[in-house]
C-alpha cells in the first residue's frame, strides 16, 4: 500500500498577496508610462512594431502556457467585460432569455413574422438565442468544454482573436503616446 504524503504548505495571506501584486503592477505601469513620456517616439515605434506583428508579444506568452497568457490578458478581459454585459442586457431587453425567446417580446414578434417556426442554424437570430440562453459566457470556459477534435480549431480562433486585440490595442497606444507628445509640443 502506498502512504499518502501530506505536504506542509504555509498558509497564504491572499489579501496581502493581492495587494503586493497590485502595487507591483501599478509601479511597473507607472515606470513604463514615465519612460514613454521621456521617449515618445521610441515607445510609439515599439507599439507600432507590436501592432504590425503581434506575434512578437504573443509567442513568448504561448510558450509559457495558458496560465501566463490568462494573467497577461486579464486587463483586456476586464476592459471587454462591461461591453459583454451591455450586450447581454440589450439581448435581455429584446426578449432573448435563458429559457428561450420571451412571450410577447420584440424577439418573439420578429421570429413569428420573419421565420415562423423555423430559425436557420447560422442566422444572427440563432446566435442571439444562444447568447441569451447562456448564463455566463466565458471564452476560456468554452475552450475547456470543447471536444478534443475541435480543440485545434478553437485554439487557432482564440489565437487570431488575441492577435487582433493586441494589434489594435498597440496601435491605439501608439496614437495615444504620439497624441500626448504632439499636444504638449503645440
Amino acid at each position: 500500500m502506498s502512504q499518502q504524503v501530506l505536504l506542509d504548505l504555509p498558509s497564504v495571506d491572499w489579501p496581502k498577496l493581492r495587494d503586493t501584486i497590485l502595487a507591483s503592477s501599478i509601479y511597473a505601469l507607472t515606470e513604463v508610462n514615465n519612460w514613454s513620456i521621456r521617449h515618445p517616439y521610441v515607445a510609439a515605434g515599439a507599439l507600432m512594431c507590436i501592432s504590425i506583428s503581434p506575434d512578437i508579444l504573443l509567442t513568448p506568452l504561448r510558450l509559457t502556457g495558458r496560465t501566463t497568457l490568462y494573467i497577461c490578458l486579464l486587463p483586456l478581459r476586464l476592459i471587454l467585460w462591461p461591453f459583454k454585459l451591455l450586450g447581454r442586457f440589450i439581448l435581455y431587453i429584446f426578449g432573448f432569455r435563458r429559457y428561450g425567446v420571451a412571450k410577447d417580446s420584440l424577439a418573439s414578434q420578429y421570429q413569428s413574422h420573419i421565420y415562423g417556426g423555423y430559425v436557420p442554424q447560422d442566422s444572427t437570430f440563432a446566435r442571439f438565442q444562444s447568447y441569451g440562453a447562456v448564463d455566463y459566457y466565458d471564452d476560456l470556459e468554452a475552450l475547456r468544454s470543447a471536444n478534443v477534435a475541435d480543440d485545434e480549431n478553437t485554439n487557432l480562433e482564440v489565437g487570431l482573436i488575441l492577435a487582433v486585440g493586441v494589434s489594435w490595442l498597440s496601435a491605439i497606444g501608439a496614437v495615444f503616446v504620439l497624441g500626448r507628445t504632439w499636444v504638449v509640443e503645440l
